[in-house]
């Protein structure tokens, strides 16, 4: 590690605790950590937000209509997206705020900045910074770069090509899926097609991305197959 030096970029969970780790983990390296937000955001885990999560919110957010599951997604998006766990904020900012009194700083919170370009050196990485509220852009020369930054879900039109003509879509163009998970289609598809994960959002809500509701999500999957099954046996 050459460059003893680590930028993460990102702000929220997964991005707090790899600054985190990077910095128990190598004493010796400076860790920095880049967002374009002023700082890390708390997670609502309120017990009333996290209702939002309760099996039974899935039937009150897919029978909604579509402005009112809009207002939901925004009302309570903090309670899943670029959000931290309280303990951990405090956590860095204490670390960064001791390390600052005793004249060694190694956890530095780059605030309202953005990463615009990174490109391999020799042992590492450049990482080229912009600050967003003024002042020069400048570049960082690291050990790795760790981008924490979030993902979209794969449109499952993009892994089943050939089949996509048949997949009905509302009115803004997106999959038409039914409470049971079940991708709709045209009669040509005979075969039942199940989502799980982000791609049910605009459906079925912000639970449709966490692990802790996987299990509930597998059973009604699993009691529309035997439905099915059972129309079919008759």
């Amino acid at each position: 590690r050459p460059h003893r030096r680590f930028v993460v970029v990102g702000a929220g969970q997964s991005a707090a605790e790899t600054a985190d780790y990077l910095h128990r983990t190598f004493p010796d390296a400076e860790i920095c950590a880049v967002f374009s937000r002023y700082g890390y955001s708390p997670a609502d885990d309120s017990p009333f937000a996290n209702r939002i999560f309760d099996p039974a919110a899935v039937d009150h957010f897919y029978d909604a209509p579509e402005d009112a599951k809009q207002a939901l997604l925004t009302y309570h998006a903090n309670t899943n997206y670029s959000v931290v766990d309280g303990e951990l904020i405090e956590h860095l900012y204490r670390t960064a705020y001791q390390e600052k009194v005793q004249g060694h700083e190694r956890l530095r919170i780059l605030n309202t900045t953005r990463l615009t370009t990174v490109e391999n050196i020799p042992g590492g990485a450049r990482a080229h910074i912009q600050p967003l509220t003024g002042g020069d852009p400048y570049t960082l020369d690291c050990d790795a770069v760790v981008l924490a930054t979030g993902y979209r879900p794969t449109d499952p039109r993009e892994l089943l090509p050939d089949l996509a003509d048949d997949f009905l879509t509302d009115d803004q163009g997106r999959l038409r899926i039914g409470r049971d998970h079940r991708l709709m289609t045209t009669d040509r598809i005979q075969a039942g097609i199940y989502l799980q994960g982000g791609t049910t959002e605009h459906t079925h809500g912000i639970t449709s991305t966490l692990l802790s509701t996987l299990a509930v999500r597998s059973g009604h999957i699993r009691d529309s197959l035997l439905l099915r099954r059972a129309e079919q046996d008759v």
